[in-house]
């Protein structure tokens, strides 16, 4: 067998373990049991970090190029694992990310549906921005509002009568005072961590708009599933976490070889293989879960 036909058969072999690490990565974001998942994660990462970081590597310094230029020192340590030892690949996102203040639920609503039409959020944004606070007022998310749907006419509906109308288009504080909103708040910080690293903002590994479209998808179905309350809703908000932690464990490893870039430039292949894990991630994200009907019988999920 010639050098050609074993470099060939190389890069055949590499590109069979990348679509195996993306296999992985796919199957751990949708496998029901937590402990599974991260197990399956683990081992793309394995993949992905070492041994095609390893191959990638080995296949710069056998290039005539690079046998021309000087040793790289490593002065900078490769990038950590996607669990540092101070929690979840999902809880270090939040802490290098997400200001203090950016975590407080000081505003109502936390969020409106974010495929209401414009007239409605019109509506209730002239609400919002009106004196006081008319949405520590507002009709919690499991009230009985008999006018909800009614059309709203400008100038003629009460603010209050607004937000009866509008029922279920808008989640306020009051609908997450509970450990169910807790984990909600979870998905909300992870979500704007993940939005806000370097990596997916400076980056041009990813669709940012369609990034930004599914997580605030995500948030808000959250936010649905926890003003519901009860021991369903919490379950499936730790389904949603813990496919959010699979994401943030791809992004996490990106953007720890992101930010190293400049000091160690042999992280070049690892940046690569991780930016290929997060497509792979992204590709089937999230992963479809139980549908929900409200009381008005529209899928709210």
């Amino acid at each position: 067998m010639s050098e050609q036909d074993v470099d060939a058969r190389v890069e055949e072999l590499t590109r069979g373990l990348r679509r195996m690490a993306a296999g992985l990565l796919e199957a751990a974001a949708g496998h029901p049991d937590a402990v599974r998942a991260r197990e399956l994660s683990a081992a793309a990462r394995v993949l992905t970090n070492d041994v095609l970081a390893r191959l990638d590597a080995e296949a710069v310094e056998d290039s005539p190029a690079h046998r021309n230029e000087p040793e790289v020192q490593d002065a900078v340590p490769l990038a950590k694992s996607a669990v540092s030892e101070s929690g979840t690949a999902l809880d270090e996102l939040v802490e290098l990310y997400l200001p203090d203040y950016a975590r407080r639920l000081d505003e109502d609503p936390v969020m409106f549906d974010p495929d209401l039409p414009y007239e409605q959020w019109n509506s209730l944004h002239r609400v919002r921005y009106g004196r006081g606070n008319p949405f520590e007022n507002a009709p919690m998310w499991n009230d009985t509002v008999p006018s909800r749907g009614k059309a709203v006419v400008r100038a003629m509906t009460s603010k209050a009568e607004v937000l009866r109308r509008l029922h279920h288009s808008y989640v306020t504080r009051r609908d997450l005072d509970s450990p169910e909103g807790e984990l909600a708040v979870q998905v909300l910080e992870g979500c704007n961590a993940i939005r806000r690293c370097r990596a997916i903002d400076d980056g041009d590994f990813v669709d940012k708009s369609d990034l930004a479209l599914k997580l605030e998808a995500l948030q808000w179905r959250a936010l649905v599933i926890a003003a519901g309350r009860g021991e369903y809703a919490r379950a499936q908000l730790l389904t949603q976490l813990r496919q959010l932690g699979v994401l943030a464990a791809a992004v996490l490893e990106l953007d720890t070889a992101f930010r190293q870039r400049n000091s160690n430039p042999s992280l070049g292949a690892q940046i690569a293989g991780a930016a290929h894990g997060v497509k792979a991630v992204l590709q089937h994200w999230p992963p479809k879960v139980e549908t929900a009907a409200t009381e008005s019988g529209h899928t709210t999920l």
